[in-house]
């Protein structure tokens, strides 16, 4: 699966002699909601999935973390803000068009199938699905600004109201946050993007002697770790591995994390 998706924040896209512009945002900072967040708008969302994660939790409901930037080990619940991504992409997206995408996976992770009857096509949409909600998460999204267009002068009450309904708005200058760019974008290189992953064929791979490592990501590398033994990996059967193959794929793992990599217990993960 290859699908070089990354935004690129100083990107200008023309269209009709230049209509459309994208600007870089000033800084990292996500918009905040209204106070107490009264249309319970999404604020941290999982690029990988709270469920997911939970799967590697230990006796005390969390997990041990490698944060890369510090070294240091820390233990987690999926909950964490370390797992999530701040309002990087709308409400429309993030309670619509992902959801379908993250119950069929679901399905398949809490109840694993024999090869010929697993949903490989729900695997393979997951697995595309994570990669580009990563790669908007690193990647410092960009407003777009439409030129011509005068805006809505809406309240930030009514532009509230508006993204809980799963609608967009076009701000004074012409202006659309960038987490409603970031949606589209997403949904549209799922579509674009899908065929090269849409024939994957995933075995089930089990660690005989040790436990998986999760990367944050895995780019275009087709592999999702689902519990410390099993992993799904495209293009091979279902196998058993050996403690030196699985630390060969942790090594993956570990050389794939931009920002941390987790297990149930990184002592149990052997690395190559």
């Amino acid at each position: 699966m290859k699908a070089d998706v990354k935004p690129k924040p100083s990107l200008v896209i023309t269209a009709e002699r230049g209509l459309i512009t994208v600007r870089q945002k000033k800084d990292m900072a996500y918009e905040p909601t209204i106070k107490k967040n009264p249309r319970q708008l999404a604020i941290e969302q999982h690029f990988h999935t709270a469920h997911a994660i939970s799967l590697f939790y230990d006796s005390d409901q969390k997990v041990e973390v490698m944060e890369l930037s510090s070294g240091a080990i820390v233990k987690r619940h999926k909950r964490a803000k370390i797992f999530s991504t701040k309002r990087t992409w709308d409400q429309r997206a993030e309670t619509g068009y992902m959801v379908p995408i993250e119950n069929a996976f679901h399905k398949e992770i809490d109840d694993i199938k024999s090869f010929s009857d697993r949903n490989h096509q729900a695997i393979s949409k997951y697995c595309l699905l994570w990669r580009l909600r990563h790669d908007y998460h690193l990647g410092s999204p960009a407003d777009v600004v439409l030129k011509g267009v005068s805006g809505s002068g809406l309240t930030k009450e009514q532009e509230e109201i508006l993204e809980s309904k799963n609608a967009s708005f076009v701000r004074d200058g012409g202006v659309v946050a960038s987490r409603f760019a970031s949606g589209l974008q997403i949904q549209i290189s799922l579509d674009r993007d899908w065929h090269m992953c849409s024939d994957f064929k995933w075995g089930l791979i089990e660690a005989q002697d040790g436990e998986f490592i999760v990367a944050d990501g895995y780019g275009d590398f087709a592999f999702i770790p689902i519990s410390p033994k099993l992993a799904f990996w495209a293009g091979g059967s279902d196998q058993k591995i050996s403690r030196q193959q699985l630390a060969e794929v942790n090594k993956e793992s570990v050389s794939r994390a931009k920002e941390y990599y987790f297990a149930r217990k990184i002592s149990e993960c052997p690395i190559a």
